[in-house]
């Protein structure tokens, strides 16, 4: 009884929290009032909390195997755990959008509850998303959001995690260098946020620092590895490495490493058990930590609000957002993050 109360109160907060992200008021239009008769007569409302109806979530990762991933997936099912009629089925993308929209038609047709997707492009997925909620199936983003307005996007900071790189590595450069940034996928609203955010801030402020060059890995870390190879080969000079994800800056550490050069500042972003492992070892400079497990606790209380009632994304004029804390992490801060909150 104590757990269905907690959620209770936790499904009240949330609808405060998503209230206030949206930033520009609820006014339903003429096409925003069919859309949701059309929703309400597709998908019937659920008492989530009652015990009497099973509740389905489906979670189409981007790709399964990565640890940010597999971390919101335990989230995820560490806040349903206590509800026996409530389940979570994985669904792995493979890093493809084309997979993810044949995943999404599944879903759709099986008339899934709700959704938890992190998009492998934005773009591609937005007319899957729209049908999802005409469907009265609502859905929650992961980091990698979609261009379609939906009922949520739970996220860990871009443009800032961006600036406060730029920032650190600045310091630890003495203001003046040559910089490489190793990109993750292009077009990805996160990722490119968060390249813009670096950018713009040395560019701004940092007169003495020149990006020399960038190139995409594809969040991934032996790809990145052999990029950060080519880079070494190319340029007498790097001072510092900016990858958009710790796998991507694990794999430019690991070249640094093989080639002699340790003197290299090298960031990345998300906080995963590796990067901080390497942190701790001297392998990496630093990353921006988020608790990828609080990610998917938050993403599954939204998506089991929503499923539980009449709500539809129609009155929204863009996605809430809901924006997990950032921690920074260097050597000198990392064993502030306990053994459990490691993922």
């Amino acid at each position: 009884m104590k757990k269905k109360l907690a959620a209770l109160a936790m499904a009240g907060l949330m609808i405060f929290s998503l209230a206030a992200c949206s930033g520009e008021g609820t006014t339903r239009e003429d096409t925003a009032a069919a859309a949701t008769e059309t929703s309400a007569a597709a998908k019937p409302a659920k008492d989530v909390y009652s015990g009497e109806t099973q509740i389905r979530i489906a979670y189409v990762a981007h790709d399964l195997s990565t640890p940010n991933n597999q971390a919101w997936l335990e989230g995820i099912e560490r806040e349903i755990e206590p509800w026996d009629h409530v389940t979570v089925q994985a669904f792995n993308g493979e890093s493809s959008a084309e997979t993810q929209v044949s995943i999404m038609t599944s879903v759709i047709d099986e008339g899934y509850d709700a959704i938890i997707l992190q998009c492998s492009d934005g773009t591609a997925l937005a007319d899957s998303v729209t049908q999802a909620e005409a469907a009265g199936i609502p859905v929650v983003t992961l980091n990698l959001d979609c261009t379609s307005t939906h009922s949520a996007l739970v996220m860990a900071v871009d443009y800032d995690a961006g600036r406060m790189i730029a920032d650190q590595i600045a310091e630890e450069i003495g203001g003046s260098g040559k910089v490489v940034i190793i990109e993750g996928v292009q077009g990805l609203t996160r990722t490119d946020n968060m390249e813009r955010g670096f950018v713009e801030t040395i560019e701004n402020n940092y007169s003495g620092i020149e990006i020399i060059d960038k190139q995409s890995a594809q969040f991934e870390k032996a790809t990145a590895q052999t990029v950060m190879n080519s880079f070494l080969q190319n340029y007498d000079q790097i001072d510092a490495v900016f990858a958009i994800n710790d796998a991507m800056a694990e794999g430019a550490a690991l070249a640094c490493e093989s080639a002699g050069k340790k003197d290299i500042v090298i960031w990345g972003a998300d906080g995963e058990k590796a990067a901080l492992e390497m942190i701790e070892n001297g392998q990496m400079t630093g990353t921006i930590y988020t608790n990828s497990w609080d990610q998917g606790s938050t993403a599954a209380k939204i998506a089991l609000l929503m499923a539980g009632s009449e709500y539809s994304s129609s009155v929204l004029s863009k996605t809430p957002q809901v924006i997990m804390e950032p921690v920074i992490v260097t050597s000198e801060t990392v064993s502030s993050i306990d053994e459990k909150d490691r993922w």
